[in-house]
């Protein structure tokens, strides 16, 4: 399927059923239908055919699925860009993909001034209120006829951080998404009772999965900006009867750090998703006294191929820090610096094969040839992922660390991840994190940083005594700092690369 029929298709099939729940709005599939189609025709007033950019600078909202959608059936391939997006780096991306159009919330309108008066390109603006209405249309003619799409088609460029700090524009077709939409659904059991909440940014990945998968199937989405007030979710998924959730390790606490909530609150949740970062074994028990009800799902995905892997929740309680084997489609393996197979039981980079994976970067071919390579299917690509995994005996896999994030320090290579697992486990800690610092002499000495729980102390001869006790001498950090707060993302992925205030 196009990425746009999923809407189309339940406004067909179930056109009065509330399919979104947003900032104290309900909206049928009917009414997301028509609010989309009238976005459709005024693109397509202003000139924008099949395979031209358009960025989208829309907060979760009502506006933004309708922008989304909009867009997907006026033939434009979305930039969906995070509406905190400095104005420089805004500037960046629209001089990079030259949109022929930029959709905006009416309160991003700020932003998008200040970026125009750096960037050498300009897009049309076409500014949407609340509730996705395009503010003073001019050209909208709603029986300019849709135009053809072929699945092959670019849906999406998803912008994502490259080492040199560049704009590195992941190309997405309506074939690659609509494959991974296919199978997350199907090993998720989604159907149209389910009813899903997401805190996560439609403008990337993992939030803009949830989006498709709910429509697909001709659920409802409730849609949320983030997770400041932990308990108001919690009051949400009584109320919504929320069926399926998507978080990351970071959410999870702090929902686990909540007193006072009752047994039921939760009993309506069916499964739970964590594919944005590794999860700390150590929460997993609290989670499913949480949620009793609930499935947990442990997944595996990058923007450069949406989802990879998952592991069955049967198997959680054998193999807790595994992310399973390859989804149905795609095939995964491990290789060595040379490109070598590893053998089951070592350790390499993860590479890919599916029609998941990207087409490459957008306007950068030296990038893409490193990291992608075809097949003999023209649907099918070869992806080198950068992530390092090692694999068990039965052939499944364990993520290590991004090569990236790899510590060098007296000689010797070290995982992060390995570090920060048992930190989580202290019951005074939150958050953590373990990066590199230079040092002449060590080559990096390794930093960790943790967040703690409101009144707990910090000891850091205490925790030092601790992980030596489970850890190698040269993997024990040299220092551990109390920090008020970690550096994330605008889905709150903790960020390697970032500076705390010790």
């Amino acid at each position: 399927m196009l990425i746009h029929e999923y809407l189309a298709a339940a406004a067909t099939d179930r056109p009065d059923k509330v399919a979104l729940v947003s900032g104290g709005q309900r909206r049928t599939y009917a009414e997301l239908q028509r609010s989309a189609d009238a976005l459709r025709a005024e693109l397509q007033g202003i000139g924008v055919v099949v395979g031209d950019r358009v960025v989208v600078i829309v907060p979760n909202s009502v506006a933004a699925v309708i922008a989304i959608f909009g867009v997907a059936a006026a033939g434009g391939c979305l930039v969906t860009m995070d509406p905190s997006t400095p104005p420089e780096r805004l500037a960046q991306v629209i001089d990079h993909c030259t949109p022929t159009a930029i959709v905006v919330a009416r309160d991003r309108m700020p932003l998008l001034v200040a970026a125009h008066e750096v960037a050498k390109h300009r897009g049309s603006p076409i500014v949407l209120d609340d509730e996705g209405t395009v503010v003073d249309a001019l050209h909208c003619d709603v029986n300019h006829p849709p135009p053809e799409i072929a699945a092959d088609a670019l849906v999406a460029i998803i912008f994502t951080s490259g080492s040199t700090g560049g704009p590195k524009g992941v190309t997405l077709t309506h074939r690659s998404v609509d494959s991974v939409v296919a199978t997350v659904g199907e090993y998720l059991h989604h159907g149209a009772d389910d009813v899903v909440l997401s805190v996560l940014q439609l403008a990337f990945g993992y939030g803009l999965l949830q989006l498709l998968v709910t429509f697909r199937h001709g659920g409802r989405l409730v849609l949320q900006s983030g997770y400041a007030f932990p308990f108001d979710l919690v009051k949400l998924i009584a109320v919504e009867e929320v069926t399926g959730f998507a978080g990351v390790p970071t959410l999870f606490a702090l929902l686990l750090r909540l007193e006072n909530i009752s047994d039921d609150m939760f009993a309506s949740v069916r499964y739970l998703t964590n594919a944005a970062a590794a999860m700390p074994q150590s929460l997993l028990p609290k989670m499913r006294s949480m949620f009793p009800a609930a499935q947990i799902y442990l997944m595996h995905g990058q923007t450069e191929c949406l989802r990879t892997s998952f592991l069955p929740p049967d198997e959680i309680d054998t193999r807790p820090a595994s992310i399973g084997r390859g989804m149905p489609g795609v095939d995964m393996w491990l290789e060595d610096d040379a490109g070598a197979p590893v053998p089951k039981g070592g350790e390499g980079e993860l590479v890919v094969r599916g029609a998941n994976v990207m087409l490459g970067y957008w306007n950068d071919p030296v990038a893409s040839a490193a990291v992608v390579r075809p097949t003999d299917d023209p649907h099918v690509r070869v992806l080198r992922t950068g992530d390092l995994f090692r694999t068990d005996d039965d052939g499944n896999f364990y993520f290590v660390a991004r090569r990236d994030d790899i510590i060098k320090s007296r000689g010797q290579k070290v995982s992060p991840l390995e570090i920060e697992e048992l930190l989580y486990a202290r019951p005074e800690v939150i958050e953590a994190r373990v990066i590199g610092v230079p040092d002449d002499i060590l080559g990096n000495a390794i930093r960790a940083e943790v967040v703690l729980a409101e009144g707990d102390q910090f000891d850091e001869t205490t925790i030092k005594r601790y992980l030596r006790r489970h850890l190698e001498d040269y993997k024990v950090p040299h220092q551990i700092v109390a920090v008020d707060a970690l550096p994330k993302s605008s889905s709150g992925k903790i960020l390697r690369r970032g500076t705390t205030n010790s």
